[in-house]
């Protein structure tokens, strides 16, 4: 019964963690701007780097979960399992988008850090999802 009711509430935890993870993300965008790239991979910085994507990492299990609440339980887990998989895959795909955008720019550090600036929209954007549609969820179950 516990479980369940902890299952049940995991596509809001799994919203509020992705929005934690790119909260943390923007901070650390926000750190490296305002010292023009001087701490990129130290610091406050590397910091923030390793908590977003901890929290992009679990926060993106509630991705699969959401995904497969009326499948069979094997393909939920498989899809809980191998979410965090898209939270990966998507950085290549962002590279791949913003990096012919930032090739020439005068902003050294650009290239490298717009893939991450666009990760935070997105993710913000599905963890305010996921955050209310489970809240959605829980209150009319």
């Amino acid at each position: 019964m516990q479980l369940k009711l902890l299952f049940s509430r995991w596509v809001q935890v799994a919203g509020l963690l992705l929005i934690g993870g790119a909260v943390a993300w923007a901070i650390k965008l926000a750190v490296i701007i305002s010292t023009n790239g001087q701490v990129i991979t130290t610091g406050a910085a590397a910091l923030l780097m390793k908590i977003g994507i901890v929290l992009l990492l679990v926060g993106s299990t509630g991705i699969g979960y959401y995904l497969t609440i009326n499948r069979g339980a094997l393909l939920r887990v498989i899809a809980i399992i191998l979410s965090p998989a898209l939270v990966f895959g998507s950085f290549l795909l962002f590279s791949m988008v913003t990096n012919p955008l930032f090739k020439n720019s005068s902003i050294w550090y650009a290239e490298q850090e717009a893939p991450i600036a666009m990760a935070v929209i997105l993710y913000l954007v599905i963890g305010f999802l996921l955050y209310r549609s489970g809240k959605r969820r829980t209150l009319f179950q």
